[in-house]
């Protein structure tokens, strides 16, 4: 399909009431002229142009329904790490291969998928990391994320079904610690990325480092002029906040060895 039309094209958006997901909506409805959202958690403050359905991923004939005339989906829904395995499988695994058939089945021909920087955070931090890299996921929770990438590879070589897995690094409003002078993702940057990644008229099975334009990223080659994406924000503009928080943002060295910071040194979940 060629890109999306945010005149004309409805525009799925699973994990609406999380934190990237009411970032994308408060960015997106005003150009995007069919909304329709998703989440467990109930939406009630819509916009003219938004419409809510309340449901379960892991609700196979619920996501059959929310994909009718549907022509992008964007896919946000996910567990944060700190759950069960359990809950991530069901819900990162399973709810995510089950959202992307239910998509399939539909017909939707692109889709924008919210990966982790954890799929690559087990290399070394001193390595500039590229997505032409292999993956090397530090925990379960980034080896579900690169599950979610392969699969949209196969959708794409077997389905022609284009897609941009977004790596999304330490999205928050702020920077948090020292690794996010590297990792942070602003919510303007995190709503652009979306939207060229919608526009975009045939992106392949793109894989893309989200990150803002941070003085301090550690990788290289992250696929933005692909897609024409030119960061607005950078960590270290934030300098002053980190300081106040009591964070040491002096490198070297640096806080983590991995690009996986915590993630790559943390115990097993059992």
């Amino acid at each position: 399909m060629p890109a999306i039309d945010p005149a004309t094209h409805r525009v799925l958006l699973t994990g609406a009431a999380g934190e990237i997901g009411t970032t994308l909506r408060a960015g997106l409805r005003a150009t995007y002229r069919h909304l329709r959202l998703t989440d467990l958690r109930p939406i009630t403050d819509l916009a003219p142009n938004e419409e809510f359905i309340q449901a379960d991923i892991t609700d196979r004939p619920a996501l059959a329904r929310l994909m009718h005339g549907v022509d992008a989906l964007i896919h946000m829904t996910g567990a944060p790490a700190d759950h069960t395995i359990e809950t991530l499988f069901r819900i990162n695994a399973a709810g995510l291969f089950d959202t992307f058939e239910a998509a399939r089945h539909a017909g939707i021909k692109r889709i924008i998928y919210a990966s982790s920087n954890h799929a690559h955070g087990m290399y070394p931090i001193e390595i500039p990391v590229t997505p032409a890299h292999p993956a090397r996921p530090d925990s379960l929770y980034g080896a579900f994320k690169v599950l979610g990438e392969t699969l949209l590879q196969y959708y794409h070589d077997r389905h022609d079904i284009a897609s941009v897995s977004l790596r999304i690094g330490t999205y928050r409003p702020l920077p948090i610690d020292q690794r996010s002078l590297a990792t942070w993702l602003s919510p303007r940057d995190i709503t652009q990325l979306v939207d060229l990644s919608l526009r975009h008229p045939n992106p392949g099975a793109l894989v893309i480092q989200a990150y803002s334009g941070n003085t301090r990223l550690k990788i290289s080659d992250p696929n933005w002029p692909t897609i024409g994406y030119t960061p607005l924000d950078n960590a270290e503009h934030h300098l002053e906040h980190l300081h106040n928080l009591g964070i040491n943002t002096t490198t070297p060295p640096w806080e983590h060895p991995h690009h996986g910071g915590t993630f790559a040194t943390q115990p097993e979940k059992e």
